[in-house]
């Protein structure tokens, strides 16, 4: 990928080619700081994988409280250890017990169209006044959901309180 990049910048004229290398620099380095997933993307997804695959198959859930194999009793001492910012622990924390807490439904149903809920909800939905909204549109996305593929009450509920933690989590 980066050699196509370095390619294309080369064709262009210096001042050009100069724009965009800063604007790509920028967009790759400098993301929304409280975007969790791309923190994860970006941190820990070298060595653990996807953050949905590492919460569901390292941690477990008891009590309520998420624990590792390694840091039973406290994993935000471990998250701590692993260059996230002290101000992101409690997020990150929250976000794996969610992800280990519910299945990995929409990799299977829904990840064919939509990429994974992230990726998706960056790209076509934004929270406008506690609501889920199309970017595209501006429609409220609960009703989009009540007729999509015929969902039942529970997976409408399913996936609409999904996609609302993952656009707190990328917000």
């Amino acid at each position: 990928m980066f050699k196509k990049m370095i390619s294309l910048f080369q064709r262009l004229p210096l001042s050009a080619g100069l724009i965009c290398a800063v604007l790509l620099f920028s967009y790759t380095s400098n993301p929304s700081a409280t975007d969790l997933h791309w923190l994860w993307d970006d941190r820990c997804e070298v060595c653990h994988g996807h953050a949905g695959d590492f919460a569901r198959e390292y941690l477990t859930v008891s009590n309520g409280e998420l624990q590792g194999r390694h840091h039973v009793h406290d994993l935000r001492l471990f998250l701590g250890n692993h260059n996230l910012g002290e101000s992101n622990i409690d997020d990150v924390y929250k976000m794996l017990l969610a992800q280990a807490s519910s299945e990995a439904r929409f990799r299977h149903e829904c990840a064919r169209c939509h990429a994974s809920a992230a990726e998706f909800v960056r790209s076509s939905i934004r929270l406008k006044d506690g609501r889920l909204i199309s970017r595209n549109t501006g429609a409220d996305i609960r009703h989009f959901i009540e007729t999509h593929r015929n969902l039942s009450i529970s997976d409408q509920r399913f996936y609409l309180d999904l996609l609302m933690r993952v656009a707190q989590e990328v917000d």
